[in-house]
């Protein structure tokens, strides 16, 4: 039998991919071959004539095959990386993307420079954890961090990721839909809400329709997580208390005025690095 050398199973994979139109053809063959293989690509360069075992081929062949399907990369691998932490990721989850980070770090900005000693935060649909999980790890003070999601499957993941990091014990996790199992009051709600208007679902890129439609569908105008969020954040948040939210494209007026029509204060729009309107926040009055 044919050894194949990683050069020569990359070449075929991203031929392969190209003919299923994958756009990230390379990057998602050398991906996947880094998984199987247990290295980081940048060491698949230095292996280049490294050949396969029959055993490492076959494991290779499902994955690819999988990804031919329409199946996202972190779903076959079942992590992806996030504020460079290492997350686990399931079909019960949605994927962490990058312009979510820029979520986090304004709220890891704003937990900075809060005058409390201690922050109570609660994370609306909380989905793999990524978001709660990397602010109670990279804040500069302690946070009293809350994680809510309406699926207990999404909650299982995100406790896994929570315990690998050891904060499962610094996370309280409750199960139920966006603020109505939090009875306390909080000085911050953050959140990540599905936010595609329903008639652009079918719309979407294949790998993208893989993951969970709560998570997506955010109604027929895709702010009706919104409406709702800022709606029970008023019993909810403290005064003076901080409301941000990530938000899809030209969705920032929209959600600004829903905040301002609730009498929230301090209204702020924040571009992503790519330029494009991804944060909106405000404060309680």
């Amino acid at each position: 039998m044919e050894l194949l050398t990683v050069k020569e199973i990359l070449d075929r994979t991203v031929k392969h991919f190209q003919n299923y139109e994958i756009a990230s053809a390379r990057l998602d063959a050398e991906i996947l071959l880094s998984e199987v293989l247990d290295m980081e690509r940048i060491n698949l360069y230095v292996n280049f004539d490294k050949p396969l075992t029959k055993g490492e081929v076959d494991k290779y062949r499902q994955f690819v095959i999988a990804r031919s399907k329409g199946t996202p990369v972190a779903y076959i691998i079942a992590k992806q990386e996030f504020m460079s932490l290492n997350f686990k990721v399931t079909e019960a989850t949605l994927i962490p993307r990058p312009e979510t980070e820029h979520l986090v770090e304004v709220i890891l900005d704003k937990i900075k420079a809060v005058g409390l000693d201690r922050v109570k935060v609660v994370d609306v649909g909380t989905g793999s954890g990524a978001i709660i999980v990397s602010l109670t790890k990279l804040a500069e003070k302690e946070i009293e961090a809350i994680a809510v999601d309406i699926s207990a499957d999404a909650l299982d993941v995100a406790k896994e990721n929570a315990d690998n990091y050891e904060l499962l014990d610094k996370i309280d996790f409750r199960l139920g839909s966006l603020l109505e199992p939090v009875s306390e009051m909080v000085d911050i709600v953050v959140s990540n809400p599905p936010y595609i208007p329903t008639s652009d679902i079918k719309g979407l890129q294949r790998e993208v329709k893989n993951e969970p439609i709560t998570a997506l569908d955010g109604g027929q105008d895709g702010l009706d997580f919104y409406r709702e969020i800022i709606n029970q954040s008023l019993t909810k948040l403290n005064t003076g208390g901080l409301i941000a939210f990530e938000i899809g494209i030209n969705q920032a007026d929209d959600v600004a005025s829903l905040l301002e029509n609730n009498n929230f204060d301090n209204i702020k729009i924040i571009k992503d690095y790519a330029g494009i309107e991804r944060v909106v926040l405000a404060t309680k009055e």
